[in-house]
Parts: structure tokens; C-alpha cells; sequence
């Protein structure tokens, strides 16, 4: 499994880094079970060294460095509880189990083992908490881009229903005005006047007013050259310049410009070029229908 990393501030200049999230989160999920058994060995260890006794004596300087220690690593343990349950959060909403998923506790049996570790390695741990906490920073912020990225991709629905069907598809067809062959660059989607016109993904509303042919149409971009067109609405509700979410009511629909009937023109342009919507919508627009919107 990868995720994608959107690399921009904003969603109209943003590059696509792919990241191998099933291995990394594997890795520091691995590094983090080593890490919290060699700091229970050095509990035990340090646990016996300061046994409390039945009389009272001063705190010499030796006991309280042993104190010093023990304290040194309750912190560390403490530190490590909290990557490991990040880690779990992680792996849940990346689809992937962690390493510690896979141990089986038991509440009547407390197994204990781990490698001795000498009081002189606990800077070594100390070291290495470190680096596994900024692993697992940066795995929360790649799924968090991952998230913005999955939230920007235009592979929803543009009007509301399921399966709708399409009216005229993208391609080669007879113009409704001319009756000759023609390039349609969208797809004609027939839904009664009025209903909502939703953002196939979230962006920012770049254009939005009368287009020509198009009538009242809204273009949205989505970052990293994707862009969509609703075409022929009645009324707009968003302006130039409006962040939106997918979903988003962006316009009602209508049969302004150049059209038969009331239905939605939805276009997807990649680098300033009209392609296939399908291979965005594949398993959510349903097949083509004879009608008279185009």
C-alpha cells in the first residue's frame, strides 16, 4: 500500500509524492516493540537495585543516581505508550496492522523477557525514542496530506442520486442542433431543474458566471493540473475564489447556453485537455440513455 503526499500549501501548485506507507509504518512499528522491551528489561533491573527496606536509612548519593535512572526510565516507558498507541491510530487509518497488533496479552499471565540492557545504553534509548517519534510525525503528516489529496480527486458525483445515467457521452456523436457528427467533450448528465450540482472533489472555485455555450457553468480546480466544468446551470452559489469540499452544493441544475433541456454538462480537463470523466466517475455514473438533453 502507498499513500500520496501533497507537497504545496495550496491546492492549485501541489506536486505528488508517492510513499511506501505499509513499509515505513511496519518498520517503526518493529523499531518501537525492541525499543519498549529493552526499556522493561532496564526496569526490572533498576527496580531490584532500589527493593525498598523494613528500616530507614539517609539516601546516599549512589541511591539517589539509581532513583535518577528509574525515573529516567518511567519517562521513556511513558513516551513509548504514546508512539505505540499512534502507531495503532496510524495503521488503522492507513489500512495497515502494526508489528504490536499481533502480541496477545493476557490479563491472568504477565510473560516478561527482553534483552539485559546496561544503565550506560539508556542515552542509546533515549536516542532512538527520538527518532521513532519523528518517524511517526512524519507518517501522521504524509496520511494527513494522503487525506487532503483523497479529499481533492474529482470520483464523485456531481449531481445527487445513484448510478444516474447519461444522456450523450464524451466523444465522437451526432450534434442535437446540426445533426452532424461532432466531438462532445463531457458528459451530459438529465436531472430535473433545480436539483443541486455538487463538486465532484474539493478545490477552489476558479471560475464561475456565463461561459458561452456552456451557459452558467462553474470550473473548479483541484490542484496538480485537475480541473472540472458544470455546465447549463439555472442559478450559481458559489463565486471565483471559493474554497469548496466535495459534495459542495456549487449550482442548481438548469438548460442555459447551448442546450436541448434541463441536465448537467460535467467536463474533467488534465493539463488544459478535455478527457474521458468516466475514468474518474468508473462504478459511480451509471450507463447511456437515449434522451433529449444534450
Amino acid at each position: 500500500m502507498a499513500f500520496v503526499i501533497v507537497s504545496a500549501g495550496r491546492l492549485t501548485d501541489s506536486r505528488l509524492l508517492t510513499l511506501p506507507a505499509r513499509t515505513v509504518l511496519t518498520a517503526a512499528a518493529g523499531a518501537l516493540l525492541l525499543v519498549m522491551a529493552a526499556c522493561v528489561g532496564l526496569g526490572y533491573k533498576l527496580a531490584g537495585a532500589v527493593a525498598p527496606t523494613v528500616t530507614v536509612a539517609p539516601v546516599s548519593a549512589e541511591r539517589a543516581d539509581v532513583r535518577a535512572l528509574v525515573e529516567r526510565v518511567g519517562a521513556l516507558a511513558g513516551r513509548l505508550v504514546q508512539l505505540e498507541s499512534k502507531a495503532a491510530a496510524l495503521a488503522q487509518q492507513l489500512g495497515t496492522v502494526p508489528v504490536s497488533a499481533t502480541v496477545q496479552r493476557s490479563p491472568a499471565v504477565e510473560a516478561t523477557g527482553g534483552p539485559l540492557v546496561p544503565v550506560h545504553g539508556l542515552s542509546q534509548l533515549e536516542a532512538e525514542v527520538e527518532r521513532l517519534e519523528g518517524e511517526m510525525a512524519g507518517i501522521a503528516e504524509a496520511a494527513a496530506e494522503r487525506d487532503v489529496e483523497a479529499m481533492a480527486f474529482p470520483n464523485r458525483l456531481p449531481v445527487a442520486g445513484q448510478s444516474l445515467p447519461v444522456s450523450s457521452s464524451f466523444g465522437i456523436r451526432r450534434d442535437p442542433f446540426t445533426g452532424r457528427l461532432a466531438r462532445h467533450t463531457g458528459l451530459d448528465i438529465p436531472a430535473p431543474r433545480g436539483a443541486p450540482i455538487l463538486a465532484s472533489g474539493g478545490g477552489r472555485v476558479v471560475s464561475a458566471g456565463y461561459r458561452g455555450a456552456y451557459g452558467q457553468a462553474v470550473v473548479i480546480d483541484h490542484g496538480d493540473g485537475l480541473v472540472t466544468l458544470y455546465g447549463h446551470a439555472s442559478k450559481l452559489l458559489v463565486r471565483p475564489g471559493d474554497v469548496v469540499m466535495p459534495q459542495q452544493k456549487i449550482a442548481l441544475v438548469g438548460s442555459t447556453g447551448r442546450s436541448t433541456g434541463p441536465h448537467l454538462h460535467f467536463e474533467v480537463i488534465l493539463d488544459g485537455r478535455r478527457v474521458e470523466p468516466r475514468q474518474y466517475l468508473a462504478g459511480v455514473i451509471g450507463p447511456t440513455a437515449r434522451t433529449a438533453a444534450r
